[in-house]
């Protein structure tokens, strides 16, 4: 899909979404052979197959980030893997520590008896 500035000038063509950018073709002349990643902020809005951006071109190109900037964002940020469609490595957070990784059951399902023979009606009255 085409990415035209607010002036009408070309600026590129969608490779895909990651996150809260749009990942722009490297194969595109205007690329430099390297994908840019343009934050979805500079985004217009979409005119029939054509994303229109609010911003000229040019201006576009001082609000694109190199992919080199972003491996730098996703390494000092630990949840932006996350935004940017990739699987989390495992829990995050002091409370997921604590808690242990997902799928570590420690506690009995909501409901379950200490005591199998002990009912746990909890106040209500069995009407038999």
């Amino acid at each position: 899909m085409p990415v035209i500035g607010s002036d009408g000038q070309p600026f590129g063509m969608v490779n895909h979404l990651e996150g809260e950018f749009i990942k722009l073709a490297k194969n595109d002349p205007a690329s430099g052979g390297v994908h840019r990643y343009l934050p979805l902020t500079t985004v217009a809005g979409l005119d029939g197959g054509v994303v229109r951006l609010s911003m000229p071109a040019e201006q576009a190109k001082q609000a694109c980030v190199s992919e080199e900037e972003m491996r730098q964002r996703l390494s000092l940020d630990p949840d932006a893997g996350t935004q940017l469609g990739q699987e989390p490595d495992g829990p995050h957070g002091s409370r997921a520590k604590a808690q242990g990784g997902k799928g570590e059951r420690e506690h009995r399902s909501a409901g379950a008896a200490s005591d199998p023979h002990r009912p746990t009606n909890y106040g209500i009255k069995n009407p038999r």
